[in-house]
């Protein structure tokens, strides 16, 4: 599962995804302050 988390001055928020091209994609609408990872 790949994960983007996304840092917003007090909150966070997680999106999770089936494929790495899904949040690949879904990372470009995301300005800044978000990371991308795998997780098992």
């Amino acid at each position: 599962m790949w994960v983007i988390t996304v840092f917003d001055k007090k909150d966070v928020r997680i999106f999770e995804y089936a494929s790495k091209n899904e949040a690949t994609e879904a990372m470009l609408k995301f300005k800044k302050h978000a990371v991308l990872t795998y997780t098992k």
